[in-house]
């Protein structure tokens, strides 16, 4: 796997995420860098199926093109297959604090470039396989990234794992986001991540009251058994505070991870006629529908709401 890095975005923004791997031949570092301009950082498509931010840079490529920037362009493959990541090989958004794959050897080049570039920030668009309000995801709690975050919603999450994910690698050196812009098949998502970016472009990242900004941080991850039978309407509960009782699966196993590796189900869930529900009431987030994608990542993550102190 080899890092592309090309000039100019021009000549592919006709194309949709699909059609990427044809035309770049490979994930792709567009350096849209100015002379003495700390560039924005941008990246896209680090799961395959997740095209709204590649959408939001089609739109704007003029003025990206007009400002000091760096846009990543991910896992054009699994793109062009319409999944998350290739069968068989890793998650992308896992490889950017190291690992033994080809994935991450590139990731290192990514991150190598842009830390020597020194951004002034860093944005990673993501879409959801389920039901979530728009949200921003960090692993700093600084002043600088709540204010980002705060740009694109009053829901934060401070996500303590997994690890491996981008921005919590690019936190180490500049103010960094994953925005969360809805699932893609809602054109609203697109819109979404357009007009956020549009933002950042034309006014860059102005001052905010975080006295409104709702942060939570992740507590546990929720992963599931092969013959788990997921419960869809659990996902409204996302960024909610599911009651004492919610199901969170009609059969198979569940299991709870603490950010330090240890099984900590117990603490929030318990079996009841074979289904799966919580002991207390608790907030959850991302909760998925979809069982494929629970399988490669997780069912939903549990929360605490955490104080802003900046």
């Amino acid at each position: 796997m080899k890092l592309e890095v090309r000039p100019e975005l021009a000549s592919v923004v006709r194309l949709p995420a699909s059609a990427l791997a044809d035309a770049l031949g490979g994930p792709t570092l567009f350096d849209l860098r100015k002379d003495g301009e700390p560039p924005l950082f941008v990246s896209v498509l680090v799961h395959g199926n997740e095209v709204s931010g590649w959408d939001a840079v089609r739109a704007l490529h003029r003025e990206l093109a007009a400002v000091s920037a760096l846009v990543f362009v991910g896992n054009v493959a699994a793109a062009k297959a319409g999944v998350r990541a290739l069968p068989g090989r890793v998650d992308f958004n896992r490889v950017w604090e190291g690992g033994d794959c080809p994935e991450a050897a590139l990731a290192a080049e990514v991150v190598e470039i842009a830390a020597t570039a020194k951004p002034r920030l860093a944005i990673d668009i993501h879409n959801n396989t389920g039901r979530n309000p728009p949200y921003a995801v960090v692993a700093r709690a600084d002043r600088s990234t709540l204010t980002l975050a705060r740009a694109f919603s009053n829901l934060t999450l401070f996500a303590t794992q997994p690890g491996g994910f981008q921005t919590r690698r690019f936190a180490e050196f500049c103010p960094a986001v994953t925005v969360e812009v809805g699932t893609p098949q809602d054109p609203a998502s697109t819109a979404r991540a357009t007009a956020f970016l549009a933002r950042l472009l034309a006014e860059g990242v102005q001052r905010a009251d975080l006295t409104t900004l709702a942060l939570f941080e992740t507590t546990a991850r929720v992963t599931v058994s092969a013959d788990t039978e997921l419960v869809p309407e659990t996902q409204g509960y996302n960024f909610r505070t599911a009651p004492a009782g919610t199901v969170l699966a009609h059969a198979g196993t569940l299991s709870a991870w603490s950010a330090d590796g240890r099984e900590i189900g117990a603490e929030y869930f318990r079996r009841r006629n074979g289904a799966t529900v919580l002991n207390d009431a608790a907030a959850i987030a991302m909760y998925t529908p979809d069982l494929d994608a629970a399988r490669l990542d997780c069912l939903c993550y549990l929360l605490e709401p955490r104080s802003v102190h900046v």
